[in-house]
């Protein structure tokens, strides 16, 4: 009796051996696929394969939509693949199952014969389900075979996570490249413009032709503001530092540049919770104050400026008023006030330009409050998300080739 018990161990052994291989190289070949469609293809087929089945299918559900990956091992109706396309009926209801565990489904109406499927994901924002089935009047799945999704299921999973880890470290590749981009154009064409400009200025004033003098102004000013839109431009690409400084730290620091260039002394006043505020938000509002300073420095005349950041339940107001001479109508037709009324337009706040307290000037921002608790959400939601796919996939890359 020894001898044959021993057979079947040692036969169990060897197939358990072949059948691990077999699925390490179904996991490398999903890792170094060019996308998820072709990963989840490659999943697909053989979950069919392995199940005795003549078509398998991963649908997706995540922020771009619904997505369905059909894997046929032989012809199938146009009207039966319709079914299990990203817009029908079933997908959506696929999709929207919550069952923990693989299950026999039947399918009426569709095309297809016994049918078993898995959820492979259900945390937010994906979700994703494998499903497997033969042709109608074939020979039914029994509950045994629920077994055979479960690898499958687990390596669709690594495809999807995967897929989306390697989108979040292209993302990150594109904000260092954006970054490099917006510090060479400060650091190299700005200074070169900024260089040609006083240049331009010099000579002005040694030229006695009035048409001369006013072709030097026109090309002056062209130049400031070509500076003031790759000033802009490069706003938009510099990824924000207020994730790790905070907005206070933020205005602080933009009225200390402010007053080194320009004399004009500068105080901020904040109230305690604006630190709470989302980056993206936040950046917005570092914006809108630093085209309020331009502005002062522009036109004003001050000697004085005040920066003052509240968050009450209501809204968030930011102000920054000036002690100078007010603001002309000509003054309000530049391109800063439309790109300040954009930004807090964006937000569904409003602003109000008008005199200050005394003489001077106030530039009067109101943000509804519930912008900000949206836009530190948000925040939060991604870096959650992120960092759980990230960890996901790693941590089964890691184990797989471990």
């Amino acid at each position: 009796m020894a001898g044959p018990a021993t057979m079947t161990q040692s036969a169990f052994a060897a197939a358990m051996s072949g059948y691990e291989r077999q699925l390490r190289t179904m996991t490398r070949a999903v890792l170094l696929a060019d996308n998820r469609r072709a990963a989840l293809t490659l999943v697909g087929a053989r979950a069919c394969q392995a199940a005795g089945a003549e078509l398998g299918a991963v649908l997706v559900r995540d922020i771009d939509g619904d997505d369905a990956v059909i894997s046929p091992t032989s012809r199938w109706s146009m009207a039966t693949l319709a079914a299990l396309s990203p817009t029908s009926a079933l997908t959506a209801q696929l999709l929207a199952s919550v069952a923990s565990k693989p299950r026999l489904i039947d399918v009426p109406g569709s095309g297809l014969g016994p049918a078993m499927v898995s959820n492979v994901v259900s945390s937010k924002p994906i979700s994703a389900v494998l499903l497997v089935a033969r042709r109608s009047g074939a020979k039914p799945f029994t509950e045994s075979d629920l077994d055979l999704l479960v690898p499958y299921t687990a390596e669709a999973g690594l495809a999807i996570m995967f897929a989306e880890a390697r989108r979040e470290l292209e993302r990150d590749v594109l904000a260092k490249d954006r970054n490099r981009i917006a510090r060479e154009l400060h650091d190299g064409v700005i200074q070169s413009l900024y260089g040609i400009g006083l240049v331009i200025e010099g000579v002005r004033s040694e030229v006695a032709r009035p048409s001369v003098k006013d072709q030097l102004s026109g090309l002056t000013e062209s130049i400031n503001l070509l500076i003031d839109d790759l000033r802009a431009y490069i706003n938009d690409l510099t990824p924000t530092r207020l994730a790790k400084r905070g907005l206070g730290s933020e205005m602080l620091s933009l009225a200390k540049e402010f007053q080194a260039s320009t004399g004009v002394v500068a105080t901020v006043r904040l109230h305690e919770h604006v630190d709470e505020i989302g980056a993206d938000l936040g950046r917005d509002l570092v914006q809108i104050a630093r085209e309020a300073l331009a502005n002062v420095a522009k036109h004003a005349a001050a000697t004085r400026v005040v920066i003052s950041l509240r968050w009450t339940t209501q809204s968030i107001r930011l102000d920054v008023s000036d002690d100078g001479t007010g603001i002309a109508p000509k003054h309000t037709r530049g391109r800063g006030l439309p790109n300040m009324l954009r930004r807090v337009q964006a937000w569904g706040g409003r602003v109000e330009i008008g005199p200050a307290h005394g003489t001077g000037t106030a530039v009067r921002v109101w943000i509804p409050a519930r912008a900000g608790e949206a836009a530190r959400s948000d925040q939060t939601d991604g870096l959650l998300s992120r960092a759980s796919v990230l960890g996901i996939a790693v941590s089964a890359a890691l184990a797989i080739a471990g």
